[in-house]
C-alpha cells in the first residue's frame, strides 16, 4: 500500500487517489473493531463526525458519500447485530467501540496517503451543494 508521492508533509499539492485504490486498499485492512479480515466498508456518518462542524457534513440530497471517509468493519459491527448501521445505532456504537473519527485516524495511520487530504479533494469536485471539507488537523 505505498503509494509513492502522497504524503505532503511541506505542504505541497497532495497527489491524488482513485476511489477505486482507497478502495483497494482499504480492503487490505483488518476490521477496526476487531482486527478481522473478513470485512465489509462502512462510510461514516453522525455521531462524532457531526463534531467536526459544517465544513465536515455529510453529502447534499442527491449527492454521493465521500468514499475517503470510510473504516473497514466486520459485517457484525456494520449492519450485523452490533453494527452501526443497524439497529444498534451511530451513539451505542461509538461508546461500546470508540468514535468513528478514532476509526478514520486509524485507517489514515496505516495508509501512505492523508485520507483527509484525498476526502477534500474529492469533496470539492463531487459536492456542488457543499462548503468543503476542511483539514480537521490544521
Amino acid at each position: 500500500m505505498n503509494e509513492s508521492g502522497d504524503r505532503t508533509p511541506n505542504g505541497g499539492q497532495p497527489q491524488k487517489i482513485s476511489v477505486t485504490r482507497h478502495e483497494k486498499n482499504l480492503r487490505e485492512l483488518r476490521c477496526a473493531v476487531a482486527m478481522s479480515r473478513f470485512i465489509t466498508l462502512h462510510h461514516c456518518h453522525a455521531g462524532s463526525m457531526r463534531d467536526l462542524g459544517p465544513e465536515f457534513r455529510g453529502p447534499g440530497m442527491g449527492e454521493k458519500n465521500n468514499p475517503f471517509l470510510q473504516i473497514p468493519l466486520e459485517f457484525k459491527y456494520h449492519v450485523g447485530h452490533l453494527g452501526i448501521d443497524s439497529g444498534y445505532g451511530v451513539q451505542s456504537w461509538e461508546l461500546e467501540f470508540g468514535t468513528q473519527m478514532k476509526h478514520l485516524q486509524w485507517v489514515n495511520d496505516q495508509l501512505s496517503y492523508d485520507i483527509f487530504e484525498q476526502a477534500k479533494l474529492w469533496s470539492r469536485e463531487n459536492w456542488k451543494s457543499s462548503v468543503p471539507v476542511v483539514n480537521h488537523l490544521d
